[in-house]
């Protein structure tokens, strides 16, 4: 089974979400889209999105999804450790990521990467992976539907 295809319940979670935000013509980022569905509801809503994720193949399908459904949105590789790209883009108004804190060091790169970034809102699903806790506790948290936080 591809990596991506455990992103589905978190990513559908955040693009639920996302899906009734009023971002039209704010500047949204996801960080490991895999599937891009956060990603995709942004551009739907109006949103000018970049979608990133580190495989190729990732990059390659949501590119594909969203040229078959008529959504526009840009999909490029990015690795967080070598965010030029995403800081060249800074700030963004929204930056989005679903099941992100699969490994401890995905935390740490993030609470490095996060803050470089100069979002005004971040949107994090998780679905409870371990990690997560010691991540969270760096943020102020609200929970905005069933563990999809913002992170201020």
């Amino acid at each position: 089974m591809p990596y991506w295809a455990e992103l589905w319940p978190s990513g559908i979670a955040l693009a639920r979400v996302v899906a009734e935000l009023d971002i039209g013509g704010k500047r949204v980022l996801e960080l490991g889209a895999g599937l891009g569905l956060p990603s995709l509801a942004a551009a739907l809503r109006g949103a000018d999105v970049l979608a990133t994720d580190w495989a190729d193949d990732a990059v390659t399908l949501l590119e594909e999804n969203a040229v078959r459904n008529g959504i526009v949105l840009r999909a490029e590789r990015v690795r967080w450790d070598e965010p030029g790209l995403l800081l060249e883009g800074a700030p963004w108004d929204l930056v989005l990521g679903a099941d992100l804190l699969y490994e401890e060091r995905n935390a740490n790169l993030l609470l490095e990467l996060l803050p470089r970034l100069g979002a005004r809102d971040v949107l994090l699903a998780e679905p409870g992976r371990p990690a997560a806790a010691g991540f969270l506790a760096h943020w102020d948290v609200e929970e905005l539907a069933d563990r999809v936080y913002r992170l201020r």
